[in-house]
């Protein structure tokens, strides 16, 4: 018979303590991120400013209790947000625009990651794509200086660019490949 059990992550969405999240980075990229951190970093982020109460309510409300990717336009309006509470979830980050009548859930400030990430990324598969072969031993990559636009890090990239299969590591008889 088929396993019941819920994954852990499926488990751990429907109790409320996490909220995946659409970085931008393409149709399947998502973040997970466990709700109150989120929660924390969103109210640290409006804090003092006049879109603290909506944003507030947007996360006692909408967040707390629907753990969609996006919302539309008819679930805001069923959580009592009109177009202009919208406009200033928009403008906090809370919500990025999907489109028309849908929005992404959103992390205040993930733009400027989402950006260094990109160049990274090219950045990195650009130092292989010039290589000879587009073979780079791994020590060597390491060592190597980061190239421009790979401010996270070459071990942070390398790691993402692996595990999303855009790389493939061959193990060699070079001592630095393990």
């Amino acid at each position: 018979p088929p396993n019941l059990l819920p994954s852990p992550q499926n488990q751990l969405r429907a109790e409320g303590r996490i909220r995946l999240l659409h970085l931008g980075l393409g149709p399947d990229v998502l973040g997970v991120v466990f709700l109150e951190p989120y929660r924390e970093k969103v109210l640290a982020a409006v804090a003092g400013t006049p879109r603290e109460g909506v944003v507030r309510r947007f996360l006692d409300s909408a967040v707390a209790s629907c753990p969609d990717l996006s919302f539309q336009q008819g679930q805001v309006q069923a959580f009592g947000f009109g177009d202009s509470d919208v406009t200033q979830l928009v403008a906090a980050g809370v919500l990025t625009v999907r489109d028309a009548g849908s929005w992404w859930l959103a992390v205040p400030g993930l733009g400027r990651f989402v950006r260094a990430f990109g160049r990274g990324r090219r950045a990195l598969l650009g130092v292989i794509r010039r290589s000879r072969h587009r073979e780079v031993p791994l020590g060597e990559l390491l060592e190597r200086r980061p190239p421009p636009g790979a401010q996270l890090g070459v071990g942070y990239i390398l790691h993402d660019l692996l595990g999303a299969q855009l790389l493939c590591r061959y193990l060699t008889s070079d001592p630095s490949d393990l």
